[in-house]
Protein backbone atom coordinates (compact mmCIF):
# COMPACT_ATOMS: atom_id res chain seq x y z
CA UNK A 1 0.00 0.00 0.00
CA UNK A 2 1.69 3.30 -0.85
CA UNK A 3 2.26 6.00 1.76
CA UNK A 4 0.12 9.08 1.75
CA UNK A 5 1.67 12.78 1.76
CA UNK A 6 1.56 15.25 4.64
CA UNK A 7 -1.06 18.35 4.04
CA UNK A 8 -0.29 21.45 2.52
CA UNK A 9 -0.02 24.20 4.46
CA UNK A 10 -2.58 26.64 5.75
CA UNK A 11 -2.98 29.93 3.83
CA UNK A 12 -3.29 33.36 5.36
CA UNK A 13 -5.74 36.23 2.92
CA UNK A 14 -6.98 39.48 3.16
CA UNK A 15 -9.51 41.66 1.52
CA UNK A 16 -7.82 44.28 -0.34
CA UNK A 17 -11.43 46.75 -0.49
CA UNK A 18 -11.66 47.04 2.99
CA UNK A 19 -7.94 46.62 4.49
CA UNK A 20 -4.48 47.72 2.84
CA UNK A 21 -1.31 45.20 3.34
CA UNK A 22 1.36 47.42 5.30
CA UNK A 23 4.27 46.02 2.95
CA UNK A 24 7.18 43.98 4.86
CA UNK A 25 5.32 43.62 7.69
CA UNK A 26 4.23 39.49 6.65
CA UNK A 27 5.95 36.78 7.63
CA UNK A 28 8.17 35.04 4.73
CA UNK A 29 9.40 32.01 6.16
CA UNK A 30 6.03 30.91 8.38
CA UNK A 31 7.70 30.53 11.66
CA UNK A 32 6.36 33.12 13.07
CA UNK A 33 3.38 34.51 10.98
CA UNK A 34 2.09 37.47 11.74
CA UNK A 35 0.42 39.95 9.39
CA UNK A 36 -0.36 43.53 9.93
CA UNK A 37 -3.07 45.97 7.80
CA UNK A 38 -3.95 49.46 7.50
CA UNK A 39 -8.26 49.57 8.71
CA UNK A 40 -9.91 52.57 6.92
CA UNK A 41 -13.22 51.87 8.29
CA UNK A 42 -15.21 51.19 5.36
CA UNK A 43 -18.81 50.60 5.05
CA UNK A 44 -20.10 47.27 4.66
CA UNK A 45 -20.55 47.67 0.71
CA UNK A 46 -16.40 48.50 0.91
CA UNK A 47 -14.43 51.14 0.18
CA UNK A 48 -16.23 54.17 1.94
CA UNK A 49 -14.77 56.06 5.13
CA UNK A 50 -16.64 56.04 7.91
CA UNK A 51 -15.97 59.69 9.84
CA UNK A 52 -16.26 58.48 14.12
CA UNK A 53 -17.01 61.65 16.38
CA UNK A 54 -15.66 60.95 20.00
CA UNK A 55 -16.40 63.10 22.91
CA UNK A 56 -14.05 64.08 25.26
CA UNK A 57 -14.78 65.26 28.55
CA UNK A 58 -12.66 65.62 31.71
CA UNK A 59 -9.46 66.00 30.34
CA UNK A 60 -8.56 68.36 32.90
CA UNK A 61 -9.83 66.31 36.13
CA UNK A 62 -8.68 63.05 37.76
CA UNK A 63 -11.97 60.59 35.15
CA UNK A 64 -12.05 60.96 31.89
CA UNK A 65 -15.07 60.19 29.99
CA UNK A 66 -14.76 59.00 26.01
CA UNK A 67 -18.43 58.84 24.09
CA UNK A 68 -18.11 57.96 20.28
CA UNK A 69 -20.97 58.02 18.16
CA UNK A 70 -20.45 54.65 16.79
CA UNK A 71 -19.50 51.16 17.32
CA UNK A 72 -15.74 50.39 16.62
CA UNK A 73 -12.28 49.84 18.85
CA UNK A 74 -10.06 52.88 18.96
CA UNK A 75 -6.70 53.44 21.17
CA UNK A 76 -6.53 56.44 23.65
CA UNK A 77 -3.89 57.73 26.05
CA UNK A 78 -2.93 60.52 27.98
CA UNK A 79 -0.12 63.74 27.81
CA UNK A 80 1.07 65.19 30.64
CA UNK A 81 2.95 68.43 30.50
CA UNK A 82 3.38 71.76 32.57
CA UNK A 83 5.17 74.46 31.83
CA UNK A 84 7.49 74.37 34.70
CA UNK A 85 8.21 70.73 34.74
CA UNK A 86 12.03 69.71 35.91
CA UNK A 87 12.10 66.12 35.66
CA UNK A 88 10.47 63.45 34.36
CA UNK A 89 8.67 61.49 36.62
CA UNK A 90 9.59 57.37 37.78
CA UNK A 91 8.57 55.38 35.26
CA UNK A 92 6.16 52.29 35.90
CA UNK A 93 3.65 50.23 34.28
CA UNK A 94 1.42 53.17 32.87
CA UNK A 95 3.71 55.42 31.64
CA UNK A 96 6.15 55.15 28.28
CA UNK A 97 9.55 55.54 28.32
CA UNK A 98 10.96 59.01 27.98
CA UNK A 99 13.84 61.26 28.46
CA UNK A 100 12.37 64.39 28.20
CA UNK A 101 10.99 66.62 30.91
CA UNK A 102 7.53 67.33 29.55
CA UNK A 103 5.52 65.99 27.88
CA UNK A 104 5.08 62.43 29.08
CA UNK A 105 2.52 60.25 27.36
CA UNK A 106 0.80 57.51 29.31
CA UNK A 107 1.00 53.86 27.09
CA UNK A 108 -1.78 53.28 24.63
CA UNK A 109 -5.30 52.39 26.03
CA UNK A 110 -8.05 50.23 24.13
CA UNK A 111 -10.96 52.34 24.26
CA UNK A 112 -14.10 49.83 22.74
CA UNK A 113 -17.22 51.25 22.02
CA UNK A 114 -20.46 48.87 22.06
CA UNK A 115 -23.90 49.41 20.49
CA UNK A 116 -26.64 49.17 23.28
CA UNK A 117 -28.27 47.10 21.09
CA UNK A 118 -25.54 44.65 21.30
CA UNK A 119 -25.30 41.36 23.82
CA UNK A 120 -22.78 43.47 25.79
CA UNK A 121 -25.21 45.82 27.08
CA UNK A 122 -28.86 45.65 28.30
CA UNK A 123 -29.44 48.27 30.45
CA UNK A 124 -32.72 47.75 32.83
CA UNK A 125 -33.48 51.08 35.54
CA UNK A 126 -35.14 51.08 38.82
CA UNK A 127 -36.74 53.33 40.75
CA UNK A 128 -38.61 52.61 43.87
CA UNK A 129 -41.47 54.67 44.92
CA UNK A 130 -44.64 54.76 47.30
CA UNK A 131 -47.97 54.74 46.22
CA UNK A 132 -49.12 56.67 49.38
CA UNK A 133 -45.69 59.09 49.63
CA UNK A 134 -44.81 61.57 46.96
CA UNK A 135 -41.20 62.20 48.71
CA UNK A 136 -40.48 59.08 48.81
CA UNK A 137 -37.82 57.94 45.79
CA UNK A 138 -34.94 55.47 45.65
CA UNK A 139 -33.11 55.74 42.25
CA UNK A 140 -32.81 55.65 39.11
CA UNK A 141 -30.63 53.14 39.33
CA UNK A 142 -28.96 51.04 36.38
CA UNK A 143 -28.22 47.50 35.92
CA UNK A 144 -26.58 46.00 32.89
CA UNK A 145 -28.23 42.63 32.38
CA UNK A 146 -25.16 41.06 30.44
CA UNK A 147 -23.40 41.73 33.64
CA UNK A 148 -25.00 40.73 36.02
CA UNK A 149 -29.16 40.10 36.96
CA UNK A 150 -31.14 42.52 39.22
CA UNK A 151 -32.37 41.19 42.35
CA UNK A 152 -35.27 42.86 44.25
CA UNK A 153 -36.97 41.81 47.53
CA UNK A 154 -39.99 43.43 49.98
CA UNK A 155 -38.50 46.19 52.48
CA UNK A 156 -39.48 45.32 56.06
CA UNK A 157 -38.81 49.33 56.33
CA UNK A 158 -41.12 49.98 53.66
CA UNK A 159 -43.71 47.30 52.77
CA UNK A 160 -45.85 49.27 50.75
CA UNK A 161 -43.12 50.57 48.45
CA UNK A 162 -43.42 50.07 44.81
CA UNK A 163 -40.36 49.03 42.50
CA UNK A 164 -40.66 50.59 38.83
CA UNK A 165 -38.79 49.23 36.34
CA UNK A 166 -38.01 50.20 32.45
CA UNK A 167 -35.74 49.34 29.68
CA UNK A 168 -34.78 52.77 28.70
CA UNK A 169 -32.53 51.84 25.42
CA UNK A 170 -34.43 48.91 23.69
CA UNK A 171 -36.47 46.21 23.94
CA UNK A 172 -34.99 43.80 26.18
CA UNK A 173 -35.98 40.00 26.27
CA UNK A 174 -35.69 38.71 30.23
CA UNK A 175 -36.52 35.77 32.25
CA UNK A 176 -37.97 36.63 35.62
CA UNK A 177 -38.28 34.30 38.57
CA UNK A 178 -40.63 35.61 41.63
CA UNK A 179 -42.45 34.48 44.00
CA UNK A 180 -44.57 35.42 47.62
CA UNK A 181 -43.40 35.45 51.43
CA UNK A 182 -43.46 32.89 53.48
CA UNK A 183 -46.13 33.01 56.55
CA UNK A 184 -45.36 33.19 59.61
CA UNK A 185 -44.35 30.41 62.24
CA UNK A 186 -45.34 30.55 65.18
CA UNK A 187 -44.08 27.95 68.50
CA UNK A 188 -41.72 26.12 66.08
CA UNK A 189 -45.17 25.45 63.87
CA UNK A 190 -44.03 25.83 60.45
CA UNK A 191 -45.77 28.92 58.17
CA UNK A 192 -46.02 27.73 54.45
CA UNK A 193 -43.73 28.60 51.86
CA UNK A 194 -44.00 31.36 49.26
CA UNK A 195 -45.40 30.12 46.07
CA UNK A 196 -42.68 30.68 43.15
CA UNK A 197 -43.18 30.90 39.59
CA UNK A 198 -40.24 31.31 36.78
CA UNK A 199 -41.62 33.24 32.78
CA UNK A 200 -40.01 34.95 30.24
CA UNK A 201 -41.34 38.30 28.62
CA UNK A 202 -40.12 40.95 26.78
CA UNK A 203 -39.84 44.55 28.27
CA UNK A 204 -40.70 47.06 25.50
CA UNK A 205 -38.13 50.28 25.96
CA UNK A 206 -39.56 53.40 27.82
CA UNK A 207 -42.89 51.13 28.83
CA UNK A 208 -43.79 51.23 33.07
CA UNK A 209 -43.21 47.47 34.76
CA UNK A 210 -44.29 47.72 38.44
CA UNK A 211 -43.35 44.60 41.02
CA UNK A 212 -45.89 44.98 44.47
CA UNK A 213 -43.32 42.70 46.61
CA UNK A 214 -44.50 42.95 50.44
CA UNK A 215 -43.17 41.18 53.92
CA UNK A 216 -45.08 39.05 56.35
CA UNK A 217 -45.34 42.01 58.47
CA UNK A 218 -47.97 44.39 59.21
CA UNK A 219 -49.33 46.21 56.77
CA UNK A 220 -49.08 44.17 54.17
CA UNK A 221 -50.09 40.84 55.85
CA UNK A 222 -53.12 39.42 56.74
CA UNK A 223 -54.04 39.47 60.71
CA UNK A 224 -52.37 36.31 61.86
CA UNK A 225 -49.21 37.21 60.02
CA UNK A 226 -49.73 35.38 56.74
CA UNK A 227 -47.45 35.64 53.59
CA UNK A 228 -47.69 38.39 50.98
CA UNK A 229 -47.97 38.06 47.51
CA UNK A 230 -46.15 38.93 44.73
CA UNK A 231 -47.33 41.03 42.16
CA UNK A 232 -45.85 41.53 38.31
CA UNK A 233 -47.67 44.51 36.25
CA UNK A 234 -47.45 46.39 32.78
CA UNK A 235 -48.76 49.27 33.21
CA UNK A 236 -52.06 48.69 35.14
CA UNK A 237 -52.48 45.30 33.66
CA UNK A 238 -51.54 42.57 36.05
CA UNK A 239 -49.52 39.81 34.49
CA UNK A 240 -48.40 37.45 36.78
CA UNK A 241 -49.47 36.75 40.88
CA UNK A 242 -47.22 34.52 43.03
CA UNK A 243 -49.38 33.64 46.12
CA UNK A 244 -47.98 34.27 49.72
CA UNK A 245 -47.98 31.21 52.50
CA UNK A 246 -50.17 30.61 55.55
CA UNK A 247 -49.64 31.58 59.14
CA UNK A 248 -48.68 28.68 61.40
CA UNK A 249 -51.68 28.04 64.15
CA UNK A 250 -50.54 28.09 68.11
CA UNK A 251 -50.38 25.18 69.60
CA UNK A 252 -49.80 23.21 66.11
CA UNK A 253 -50.77 23.32 62.47
CA UNK A 254 -48.71 24.14 59.84
CA UNK A 255 -49.95 27.29 57.40
CA UNK A 256 -50.31 26.16 53.44
CA UNK A 257 -47.92 26.43 50.89
CA UNK A 258 -48.64 29.92 48.39
CA UNK A 259 -48.98 28.83 44.67
CA UNK A 260 -47.91 30.39 41.58
CA UNK A 261 -49.32 30.80 38.12
CA UNK A 262 -52.35 28.21 37.72
CA UNK A 263 -52.03 26.64 40.87
CA UNK A 264 -54.47 26.84 43.96
CA UNK A 265 -53.09 27.62 47.44
CA UNK A 266 -52.27 24.99 49.63
CA UNK A 267 -54.59 24.20 52.72
CA UNK A 268 -53.54 24.64 56.05
CA UNK A 269 -53.05 21.63 58.51
CA UNK A 270 -55.84 21.01 60.95
CA UNK A 271 -59.22 20.57 61.80
CA UNK A 272 -60.16 23.76 61.53
CA UNK A 273 -57.40 25.26 59.22
CA UNK A 274 -58.16 27.90 56.52
CA UNK A 275 -58.46 26.65 52.94
CA UNK A 276 -56.19 27.95 50.00
CA UNK A 277 -57.22 30.53 47.43
CA UNK A 278 -58.62 28.81 44.93
CA UNK A 279 -57.17 28.54 41.17
CA UNK A 280 -57.70 30.87 38.61
CA UNK A 281 -57.16 30.14 35.03
CA UNK A 282 -55.01 32.08 32.77
CA UNK A 283 -56.40 35.22 31.69
CA UNK A 284 -59.71 34.68 33.57
CA UNK A 285 -59.20 36.61 36.91
CA UNK A 286 -62.69 39.24 37.13
CA UNK A 287 -61.51 42.78 36.97
CA UNK A 288 -63.22 43.87 40.50
CA UNK A 289 -61.01 43.52 43.94
CA UNK A 290 -62.50 41.78 47.12
CA UNK A 291 -60.92 42.67 50.61
CA UNK A 292 -60.96 40.05 53.33
CA UNK A 293 -64.34 39.48 54.52
CA UNK A 294 -63.47 38.14 58.40
CA UNK A 295 -61.52 34.81 58.03
CA UNK A 296 -61.82 34.57 54.46
CA UNK A 297 -60.09 35.68 51.62
CA UNK A 298 -60.51 38.80 48.88
CA UNK A 299 -58.90 38.63 45.63
CA UNK A 300 -56.77 40.96 43.78
CA UNK A 301 -57.69 43.21 41.15
CA UNK A 302 -56.84 42.44 37.40
CA UNK A 303 -56.21 46.04 36.52
CA UNK A 304 -55.00 49.06 38.60
CA UNK A 305 -58.24 51.17 39.32
CA UNK A 306 -56.20 53.41 41.83
CA UNK A 307 -57.76 56.75 43.22
CA UNK A 308 -56.82 59.19 41.36
CA UNK A 309 -56.77 58.43 38.30
CA UNK A 310 -60.72 56.27 39.18
CA UNK A 311 -61.71 60.08 39.97
CA UNK A 312 -60.45 60.94 36.53
CA UNK A 313 -62.68 58.79 35.05
CA UNK A 314 -59.85 56.52 33.21
CA UNK A 315 -60.46 52.86 33.44
CA UNK A 316 -58.30 50.70 35.33
CA UNK A 317 -56.94 48.63 31.97
CA UNK A 318 -56.37 52.06 30.21
CA UNK A 319 -52.91 53.82 29.76
CA UNK A 320 -52.31 57.09 31.19
CA UNK A 321 -49.88 58.31 28.31
CA UNK A 322 -46.46 59.41 29.09
CA UNK A 323 -45.99 60.54 32.32
CA UNK A 324 -44.16 60.97 35.76
CA UNK A 325 -45.35 58.58 38.71
CA UNK A 326 -48.11 59.80 40.54
CA UNK A 327 -49.09 58.92 43.91
CA UNK A 328 -52.28 57.71 45.28
CA UNK A 329 -53.91 61.51 45.50
CA UNK A 330 -52.36 62.41 42.09
CA UNK A 331 -49.26 64.59 44.20
CA UNK A 332 -46.18 63.72 40.87
CA UNK A 333 -42.46 62.07 42.35
CA UNK A 334 -39.78 64.63 41.29
CA UNK A 335 -37.71 63.40 39.44
CA UNK A 336 -39.21 60.13 38.25
CA UNK A 337 -38.53 59.34 34.74
CA UNK A 338 -41.27 60.29 32.26
CA UNK A 339 -42.25 56.59 30.74
CA UNK A 340 -45.60 55.15 29.30
CA UNK A 341 -47.40 54.43 32.11
CA UNK A 342 -50.70 52.97 33.17
CA UNK A 343 -50.17 51.69 36.74
CA UNK A 344 -52.56 53.81 39.29
CA UNK A 345 -51.64 54.11 42.64
CA UNK A 346 -53.84 53.04 45.93
CA UNK A 347 -53.99 54.76 49.06
CA UNK A 348 -54.16 52.71 52.40
CA UNK A 349 -56.90 51.57 54.21
CA UNK A 350 -58.39 54.73 54.37
CA UNK A 351 -58.91 55.05 50.59
CA UNK A 352 -61.09 51.64 51.05
CA UNK A 353 -58.78 49.82 48.05
CA UNK A 354 -56.15 48.14 50.44
CA UNK A 355 -53.21 48.85 48.00
CA UNK A 356 -55.20 47.57 45.11
CA UNK A 357 -56.56 44.67 46.91
CA UNK A 358 -53.14 43.09 46.69
CA UNK A 359 -53.62 42.64 51.10
CA UNK A 360 -55.93 39.84 50.78
CA UNK A 361 -55.03 37.08 52.97
CA UNK A 362 -57.97 35.84 55.00
CA UNK A 363 -58.06 37.82 58.72
CA UNK A 364 -57.79 35.65 61.64
CA UNK A 365 -60.12 36.21 64.91
CA UNK A 366 -57.74 33.66 66.96
CA UNK A 367 -55.15 35.56 69.64
CA UNK A 368 -53.43 34.17 72.65
CA UNK A 369 -52.90 37.26 74.78
CA UNK A 370 -53.27 39.47 71.83
CA UNK A 371 -50.91 38.01 69.55
CA UNK A 372 -52.99 36.42 66.17
CA UNK A 373 -51.71 33.94 64.31
CA UNK A 374 -52.87 31.46 61.27
CA UNK A 375 -53.71 34.24 58.63
CA UNK A 376 -53.96 33.21 55.17
CA UNK A 377 -51.47 33.86 52.31
CA UNK A 378 -52.13 37.23 49.92
CA UNK A 379 -52.42 36.19 45.95
CA UNK A 380 -54.05 36.19 42.90
CA UNK A 381 -57.13 34.97 45.72
CA UNK A 382 -56.22 34.95 49.56
CA UNK A 383 -56.37 32.38 51.53
CA UNK A 384 -58.64 31.80 54.26
CA UNK A 385 -57.48 32.29 58.13
CA UNK A 386 -57.81 29.67 60.72
CA UNK A 387 -60.66 29.23 62.85
CA UNK A 388 -58.38 27.51 66.22
CA UNK A 389 -55.29 27.65 67.69
CA UNK A 390 -54.28 24.17 66.74
CA UNK A 391 -54.52 24.93 62.44
CA UNK A 392 -52.73 26.86 60.26
CA UNK A 393 -54.17 29.68 57.54
CA UNK A 394 -54.66 28.34 53.75
CA UNK A 395 -51.91 29.92 51.56
CA UNK A 396 -53.12 32.42 48.37
CA UNK A 397 -53.40 31.31 44.97
CA UNK A 398 -51.36 32.28 41.40
CA UNK A 399 -52.10 33.74 38.02
CA UNK A 400 -50.87 35.21 34.72
CA UNK A 401 -53.40 36.75 32.16
CA UNK A 402 -51.23 34.51 29.52
CA UNK A 403 -48.85 36.90 28.39
CA UNK A 404 -45.63 35.45 29.51
CA UNK A 405 -43.98 31.96 28.84
CA UNK A 406 -44.32 30.31 32.20
CA UNK A 407 -41.30 28.06 32.17
CA UNK A 408 -42.06 26.54 36.11
CA UNK A 409 -44.49 26.99 38.29
CA UNK A 410 -44.75 25.69 41.88
CA UNK A 411 -46.74 25.69 45.67
CA UNK A 412 -43.82 26.67 47.85
CA UNK A 413 -40.20 27.07 46.87
CA UNK A 414 -39.76 30.85 49.13
CA UNK A 415 -39.11 30.56 52.42
CA UNK A 416 -38.08 34.07 52.95
CA UNK A 417 -40.84 36.01 54.92
CA UNK A 418 -39.94 38.76 51.95
CA UNK A 419 -41.16 38.23 48.50
CA UNK A 420 -38.97 38.39 45.69
CA UNK A 421 -37.97 38.87 42.13
CA UNK A 422 -34.76 37.98 40.03
CA UNK A 423 -34.39 39.94 36.52
CA UNK A 424 -31.69 38.10 33.85
CA UNK A 425 -31.10 38.61 30.73
CA UNK A 426 -33.42 35.70 28.62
Amino acid sequence: MASSGGGGGGQSAYNSNIVTLDSGTSAADGINPFIEVIYTSPSSSGGTTVTTKTVITGAGTSTLTLNADSVGIQTVRCKVSHPTACNAPANDESIVSSTSNSPIFTKTAIYDAISAVNLQRSIITNEVVQDDDSQYLVGPSDTNLYLSPLSLQGSSDRPYRAICIFAPEENINVKITMAGSAGQSFNNNSGGAGGECVFTYTLQQNTEYMFLLGETQEPTTSLGRGGAGAYFYEKGRLLVACGGGGASGWYSGSGGDGAGPGIAGANGSGSQSGSGGIRVSDGQLSGNGELPSGTNGGKVESCTTGNYWANQGISPCVDVGQQQFRTFDGSIVSNTTTLQRGYKSSGSLIATSNYGYRVNGGNSSSNINGTFFGGGGAGAYGGNATRSASSGGGGGSGYTDGSVTIISSSRGGNTSTSASANIEIN
